[in-house]
């Protein structure tokens, strides 16, 4: 029961783990959007956000 009890906390744990990085992806691909509609370049975003500017196109959908 207790290596039961072991994996079902291990699991949960990685659960959260994995939902705090979803969040994290969410939030920067929201500051990238928000960050280029607002008239930044892509260079600037990149910068900021410490992605490259490669990442930030493929976000924003740009070719």
């Amino acid at each position: 029961m207790r290596n039961i009890m072991n994996l079902y906390d291990q699991i949960k744990e990685e659960g959260k783990i994995e939902g705090k990085i979803e969040g994290e992806r969410k939030k920067t691909i929201e500051i990238v959007v928000k960050s280029y509609e607002n008239g930044l370049s892509i260079s600037l975003i990149s910068n900021i956000m410490g992605l490259l500017e490669e990442e930030i196109k493929l976000i924003l959908n740009i070719e």
